[in-house]
């Protein structure tokens, strides 16, 4: 039972979380190459919302706002999104506080399959290109599940970290060599591989915004099961609890939130790393807690990330390049910390 000082502590947390999301997606719509003070985007948005003129809007703004920094805040909160969920949930599978779709594989997978699809099958349609990052996130999870995570060995942290190293140093393996060996890949993929949040098709935001919406929904189904689930297995099942089939829907939760961040944003390391463990230390260890704060503190994570790489240098650094400046420091600190304790 949380106490009333429990409550108010997690609340406050809350609120100042989400202060904080809608802070950085203001910052978002604002910052840029052609900087827009917060007045003067929001009446942008206005008229595009309402379907007036923009006569007294110069048109470079309207552009920078409209077709760049609108769909860039939208990929932000579907990667953020997915990927905090993503985390947390394969944290809590695996009780594995080192667990994350990109050191498990799966954001390698999703990247391999759309670079294949390039080149063998030619395929560069936006629907194309969401089914083929579902399809590779499902191979490396099933791979890395089946590697490292059944069996006596299904709560061990170290085979699925192990799994997961393998798969994706197998797969990014592939995935140069194939960018090398294909211009179109290379020319489509560079700033993508890299983790950019940038220049994404609207159609795209589209077809991931519906899977990512599927994914949630299973995720936070599965709360009070994920309570159970961190006494062990066996205690979780002598309580009642499906475990195979927790698992199963776990696995495509995963795998439908992981594949639609990957689809719009490229592979991001370490962001569903980090934000369950911040989502822990705010709310407790209650999932029906944990999964939102975590995939708003992922959010906010990418936006900062995104935001940095902005106005850091003079030529922009795509936000997964930042997000692995931030995110080596915490894997390293997390690892000394538990010396692969499973998770709560």
């Amino acid at each position: 039972m949380l106490t009333q000082h429990t409550r108010f502590t997690i609340a406050m947390a809350a609120v100042a979380v989400v202060a904080v999301v809608a802070g950085l997606t203001a910052a978002s719509l604002c910052v840029g190459a052609l900087s827009t003070g917060p007045g003067e985007t929001f009446r942008i948005l206005g008229n595009w919302i309402h379907g007036h003129g923009f006569s007294s809007v110069p048109t470079d703004k309207e552009t920078a706002v409209l077709h760049y920094r609108v769909p860039r805040t939208c990929v932000i909160v579907i990667a953020g999104i997915g990927l905090g969920l993503a985390g947390t949930l394969i944290q809590g599978h695996t009780r594995n506080p080192l667990a994350d779709p990109g050191l498990l594989g799966i954001s390698a997978g999703a990247a391999l399959a759309i670079v294949v699809g390039i080149w063998f099958l030619d395929i560069d349609s936006v629907l194309g290109q969401v089914l083929l990052a579902f399809a590779g996130a499902a191979v490396a999870a099933t791979a890395v599940f089946a590697i490292g995570g059944t069996g006596r060995r299904g709560d061990d942290p170290v085979g699925l970290v192990l799994a997961g190293a393998a798969v994706s140093a197998l797969f990014g393996a592939l995935t140069t060599t194939i960018i090398l060996r294909s211009s179109q890949a290379l020319d489509t993929f560079r700033h993508w591989t890299s983790g950019s949040v940038a220049w994404v098709d609207t159609g795209l935001l589209l077809s991931a915004a519906i899977p990512l919406l599927i994914g949630a929904v299973i995720a936070f189904a599965s709360a009070p099961g994920m309570n159970l689930l961190t006494m062990g297995s066996e205690a979780a099942s002598s309580l009642g609890l499906n475990v195979p089939r927790l698992r199963v829907a776990g696995l495509i939760a995963v795998t439908v939130l992981a594949g639609a961040a990957t689809a719009v944003a490229g592979p991001l390391a370490f962001l569903g790393l980090t934000a369950p463990h911040i989502a822990r230390g705010l709310v407790g260890a209650d999932y029906r807690l944990i999964l939102p704060m975590a995939a708003a503190c992922s959010t906010a994570i990418l936006f900062i990330a995104d935001i940095i790489g902005r106005v850091v240098a003079d030529r922009e650094i795509p936000a997964g390049v930042m997000l692995v400046f931030v995110g080596v420091p915490f894997f390293l600190i997390v690892v000394r910390r538990t010396r692969f304790r499973a998770v709560a």
